[in-house]
């Protein structure tokens, strides 16, 4: 029989109690009424070990005491098993999360105050790291494609700075400021949403920060996989599952095109014989593009309230009226519109007449969002006269930058300002009275002295010295 192995009169290997406990003697019998003493009871107290911490690997398998003899243990001599103390596994410190390695670096984040919001970084760090994960594809796992990844620790410090930047904006209780938190709380549920998002953020820090080249890292990456989620995805189709992210998505990008790092007005389309260079206003022109294809769902979408909002403000974007009716006489004269133009026999009608609804606002920051719609409204026909360098376009669109000149914000003012002056030095020589005329407004909100300006003041100042 199987346990008959372990019969034997001698001990058996295992029989041997682990632990000492109390020895409790037989005592005698003690009757009633007996005048002795009762026997006292003897304990043995319990012998005190050392655990073995730096035992070999085959008592520790084993789940026994080792006593840690070099170079081999007691325990494994007696057995005449092999003792083996290299394959001891070697207890390392477990490598600390991402997110208490970021929150080291920034110990401001962890104050009595922002307690509550690193907690929940924690949280959040997860689903960055799920949600960025790289693709596991044979392209993905190249050393180039590697090398560009940035560090995990820059994804949160980026959201933790759009959420900051929001919130230190004073948009938060705004209407672009909820919707801003819509599209945080989606991007958790989209890559392509949260790359463009965490852009958005490192584009911000590269301007803060120009000398850190590890945002402009991450900056380049982000962007690069945006893009290109961004474009697989319209490819596949529009549904209403993904316009939302779509939709934001756009947004941001628009962000990404219109921004300029340094002001340099030489590099600006206006100067230049590539198409691309307008690109920054082209791009604009996107949002229209998903709007059209998913009409029939737009009324399920997060976005349809602000979208709307618009047809109750007193503000008329679809004035498409023929004729000089209400136009100035002298921005209908310089765009050549007479009482037989239309919008569809002149390119500059349309977009004047959004941009002279848009003079008729008091310029101020609360109407800022009502110019942004001038530049996602623009043609096809219109955009071909910008790239011929025609002086009517050329100066409506001056005339718009220089609206936009009141709105503060970090990736518009740079832009504003160098596309405004380019357009003022390429047509400060023309020869038409009424060009340098119309020019005088967009210098002026850009900075930039005309020629013109510049030798008639100087002829002001001759002629009435007192003036100097």
């Amino acid at each position: 029989m199987r346990h008959s192995q372990f019969d034997s009169s001698g001990p058996m290997q295992g029989q041997r109690s682990v632990f000492r406990v109390p020895n409790y003697k037989s005592q005698p019998t003690v009757s009633l009424g007996t005048t002795e003493d009762p026997v006292e009871r003897v304990y043995h107290s319990r012998r005190t070990h050392r655990k073995s911490r730096a035992g070999c690997a085959t008592c520790k398998q084993r789940r026994v005491k080792c006593d840690e003899a070099k170079p081999h243990c007691l325990r494994c001599q007696k057995h005449g098993v092999e003792c083996n103390y290299l394959a001891v596994p070697v207890r390392t410190r477990p490598t600390k999360h991402i997110v208490h390695r970021f929150l080291e670096s920034r110990p401001d984040l962890i104050s009595t105050e922002s307690l509550a919001s690193s907690m929940s970084l924690l949280v959040v760090a997860d689903k960055l790291e799920e949600l960025l994960q790289p693709s596991h594809s044979p392209s993905s796992s190249s050393p180039s494609s590697t090398s560009l990844s940035p560090p995990p620790e820059r994804a949160l410090e980026a959201l933790h700075h759009f959420h900051q930047v929001t919130m230190d904006s004073g948009q938060a209780n705004s209407q672009i400021g909820m919707m801003m938190g819509k599209v945080v709380r989606l991007a958790f549920e989209s890559p392509l949403l949260m790359h463009g998002l965490i852009g958005v953020a490192t584009s911000h820090l590269c301007g803060v920060l120009p000398n850190n080249s590890s945002y402009r890292v991450a900056e380049s990456y982000h962007w690069q996989k945006a893009i290109q989620k961004y474009t697989k995805e319209v490819s596949s189709g529009l549904t209403k599952d993904n316009m939302d992210p779509l939709y934001s998505a756009c947004i941001l990008l628009t962000i990404h095109g219109f921004r300029l790092e340094e002001f340099n007005p030489r590099s600006s389309f206006v100067f230049s014989d590539n198409p691309e260079d307008l690109n920054w206003l082209r791009l604009q022109g996107g949002l229209r593009y998903l709007l059209e294809r998913t009409q029939q769902w737009m009324p399920d979408s997060m976005w349809w309230a602000f979208f709307m909002q618009s047809r109750y403000e007193e503000f008329n974007y679809e004035d498409d009226r023929p004729g000089r009716v209400d136009l100035d006489p002298e921005f209908a004269d310089l765009c050549r519109i007479d009482e037989t133009s239309t919008v569809e026999n002149n390119p500059y009608l349309w977009p004047l007449r959004m941009l002279t609804n848009l003079l008729a606002l008091e310029n101020t920051k609360e109407n800022h969002r009502k110019y942004y719609n001038w530049m996602g409204r623009l043609e096809t026909e219109y955009y071909d006269c910008l790239l011929q360098k025609d002086p009517p376009a050329l100066i409506l669109l001056a005339w718009w930058l220089a609206l936009m000149s009141v709105v503060e914000e970090w990736w518009i003012e740079t832009r504003i300002r160098s596309e405004c002056t380019a357009i003022c030095m390429k047509l400060e020589d023309s020869q038409d009275a009424l060009v340098l005329r119309m020019l005088e407004y967009p210098a002026q909100s850009c900075g930039y002295l005309l020629r013109h300006v510049q030798e008639r003041n100087v002829l002001e100042m001759l002629e009435n010295p007192l003036l100097c």
